[in-house]
């Protein structure tokens, strides 16, 4: 299972094709592209949400090209204290890498979550 959640092309016949935007709930964050409100995309969504697994910087309102979920990786929680365990497989400069759903507004998360496929394992 975590071979495949760090980008593996296995099983690409089975992911979908939706776009995602990222969503930062903290109001001061949702207009400037600075370090500090950067957030992260992970090589991993078994690992950690941290540094070592930060394999790409997104901001509120960017546009990602998303292809399937898993419910089950590492819960995270966000600067409101909701938390989720829903991860997102988006590529980003041609790599596969992974959202925490948790970066997503909770209706659309919804709606990936039904539109999507799940990830293979």
């Amino acid at each position: 299972m975590p071979g495949a959640a760090q980008g593996s092309e296995e099983g690409a016949d089975r992911t979908g094709n939706a776009g995602v935007v990222v969503h930062n709930v903290e109001k001061v964050c949702q207009g400037p592209r600075t370090t500090e409100c950067a957030l992260s995309l992970a090589y991993n969504p078994y690992r950690p949400y941290v540094t070592s697994n930060s394999a790409d910087r997104v901001w509120h309102h960017d546009l990602l090209h998303a292809r399937c979920t898993i419910a089950n990786g590492v819960t995270v929680t966000d600067e409101n204290h909701e938390h989720t365990s829903i991860w997102i497989q988006v590529t980003r400069s041609g790599k596969l890498l992974w959202l925490p759903g948790i970066r997503v507004h909770p209706d659309n998360l919804n709606q990936l979550t039904t539109t999507l496929p799940l990830c293979p394992s």
